[in-house]
C-alpha cells in the first residue's frame, strides 16, 4: 500500500513549516541526517519515509498537526485543538458529540431534501433517513453521557 498524496505534502509540511523549526534541528532531534530529513520531506521520494517512531518524534517535536489533520479527514473526523487538554477529557466529549449531531442534522436536511426533490419518498428513501435519524438519537444519548 502506498501513502497518500496528501499525506506525503503533510509530511512536507510538517518539516518545513512548524514555525521557526529548521529541517536540520528535526534531524538533529530524532538522530539523523540532514538529507535524511530532506528525502522523508519530498513528496517525490516514495521509499524513503520515516520510521513510525522518527515520525512520532517529529510530532512532538514540531508539534505540527498537519497529518493528523490529514488522517482525521480520510476517516471522516475533524481534528480540533484543545487548549491545556488535561483534565478536559469530560469537555472534549461534549463538543465531539455535539458536532456529531450537527453533521447527523446536515445528512438528514441533505437526505430529505434529495428525498423530496421528485414529490414522492420511495421505502429505502424512507430507509436511509431513518437510518440517519437513529444516528443522531445516538449521538444524542452520546452527549447526554458527556455532559454527566
Amino acid at each position: 500500500m502506498n501513502i497518500s498524496k496528501e499525506t506525503k505534502i503533510a509530511l512536507h509540511k510538517m518539516v518545513y513549516q512548524s514555525n521557526v523549526i529548521t529541517p536540520k534541528e528535526i534531524a538533529d532531534v530524532i538522530g539523523v541526517s540532514h538529507n535524511t530529513i530532506l528525502n522523508y520531506a519530498n513528496p517525490n521520494m516514495e521509499n524513503r519515509l520515516p520510521s513510525l517512531k522518527a515520525f512520532e518524534a517529529m510530532l512532538s517535536y514540531t508539534q505540527n498537526p498537519i497529518s493528523l489533520k490529514v488522517w482525521a479527514h480520510k476517516l471522516d473526523f475533524m481534528l480540533v485543538p484543545v487548549d491545556q487538554a488535561e483534565g478536559k477529557n469530560h469537555q472534549l466529549g461534549v463538543l465531539e458529540s455535539l458536532l456529531g449531531i450537527n453533521v447527523g442534522s446536515g445528512s438528514a436536511n441533505k437526505q430529505v431534501l434529495s428525498a423530496l426533490e421528485d414529490g414522492v419518498m420511495t421505502p429505502s428513501e424512507m430507509d436511509e433517513t431513518d437510518r440517519i435519524l437513529e444516528e443522531i438519537e445516538h449521538k444524542i444519548q452520546s452527549l447526554r453521557k458527556a455532559m454527566k
